[in-house]
């Protein structure tokens, strides 16, 4: 699918054949355009391809670890809040499943907003090597890399980092329906779950985002198609309070996004129960 690139140890795919490396191992434009940057630096750079199309970003490889063939195996699929559960909920489960997570480069935003998501998903699906496989339960999130309002490319929009809070639903919807599709073809062997996104406690504003329109179109796609859906959001909030607060779990700016201390917590209360049942 397109060029492998690397920059700074870190490998990734871009979406189009035979591309155009912009340069910084992150983003890519289609064959035979050239790259201009229009913002930004490093993963948040953005570029504008000659054919006047906006650069996209390279896809991250799927979870490199082999599946269990002794255990049921968990994949989870998310951005920088499931990267920080990922470790303790498979510590919770590990006497039934093996728990891994894709992509598996955690130097970044995991799966980012909604739109990446959806474009490397095959991606998050296989090994690097290409191998499909099945897991038992895919977890899978999207809402906290969509939460700019009227953005643009270059002003808070980044492929591959961040979207507008406008555009999450579409690309939710074409993710979740592949996802269908894969479970389908497992021959049932793939049970579906969605994480709604955790709350954003410092600001009320960003909350809101996600409490009054991400997290209720997620909800609501999922219905349409069966998919048991988890609720962290509501969990934090009984635990830590309504936003803005200041402080929870012992940490200032805890849940605001990241929450290290709660991510234990957060995996053996809201995540792990229901799980094992699932599994």
């Amino acid at each position: 699918m397109g060029n492998g690139f690397s920059a700074g140890g870190h490998m990734g795919c871009c979406p189009y054949p035979n591309a155009t490396n912009c340069g910084n191992g992150f983003q890519c434009c289609p064959s035979g355009t050239t790259c201009t940057s229009i913002g930004g630096g490093g993963y948040s750079q953005v570029f504008k391809c000659s054919d006047s199309t906006v650069s996209k970003c390279t896809c991250k490889p799927g979870a490199p670890q082999p599946p269990s063939t002794s255990k049921k195996n968990v994949l989870v699929i998310g951005d920088s809040l499931s990267i920080g559960y990922t470790p303790p909920l498979a510590a919770n489960l590990s006497d039934v499943a093996q728990v891994v997570h894709a992509p598996w480069d955690f130097s970044d935003g995991g799966a980012e907003e909604s739109a990446y998501l959806d474009q490397c998903l095959e991606f998050f699906l296989s090994s690097p090597s290409g191998l499909t496989w099945y897991p038992d339960v895919i977890l899978f999130n999207s809402g906290m890399h969509n939460l700019v309002v009227n953005g643009t490319p270059g002003n808070g929009v980044t492929p591959g980092q961040s979207g507008n809070a406008a555009d999450y639903l579409g690309p939710l919807t074409s993710a979740t329906t592949r996802l269908v599709a894969f479970a389908a073809a497992s021959g049932g062997k793939t049970k579906l779950v969605y994480t709604l996104t955790t709350p954003y406690l410092c600001d009320i504003a960003t909350d809101s985002i996600i409490h009054s329109q991400l997290n209720i179109q997620a909800a609501a796609l999922m219905a349409t198609f069966g998919i048991p859906v988890l609720d962290p959001y509501s969990a934090i909030v009984a635990k830590c309070g309504t936003a803005p607060v200041k402080s929870c779990f012992g940490e200032n700016g805890c849940w605001c996004p990241h929450c290290p201390p709660g991510y234990s917590w957060l995996a053996s209360t809201v995540l792990a129960p229901p799980l094992r049942k699932f599994l």
